[in-house]
Order: C-alpha cells, then sequence, then structure tokens
C-alpha cells in the first residue's frame, strides 16, 4: 500500500519531493505554491483542511457582503 502524501497548507495531492543534493530535498505544492520539509500522509487531515479552506472563503464573502 502505497501512502498518500497531501499539503499541509492547502490539502492538495499535487505535491512533489525535489532533490536538492544527494539525500536531501524539499516538498513543493504545485497548487499553492508550499515549500518545505512537513507534509502529511493522512486523507482525514487533508479532508479537514479543504473543508477549513472552504469557510474560510464563505466567511470571508459573507463579511464583504455586509
Amino acid at each position: 500500500m502505497t501512502k498518500k502524501t497531501f499539503c499541509p497548507r492547502c490539502g492538495s495531492k499535487k505535491i512533489k519531493y525535489e532533490q536538492i543534493y544527494e539525500g536531501s530535498g524539499t516538498w513543493k505544492c504545485h497548487h499553492c505554491g508550499y515549500e518545505g520539509s512537513v507534509i502529511l500522509e493522512d486523507g482525514n487531515i487533508e479532508k479537514n483542511i479543504i473543508e477549513a479552506k472552504k469557510m474560510e472563503k464563505l466567511n470571508k464573502k459573507l463579511s464583504w457582503r455586509r
């Protein structure tokens, strides 16, 4: 079974490991531009991040209309 990786910032599955030197590298998200050494490997957390982002967008829309 392969582990699925997710971006910790946006929850996207479009995250790739890019090797800088032999034995070291960084993760880069092609959706939001995140670069770092921390990623998520749990689909439940990914769903929670996406849901939180949707709620954040909705709150911004609602507060803008006031």
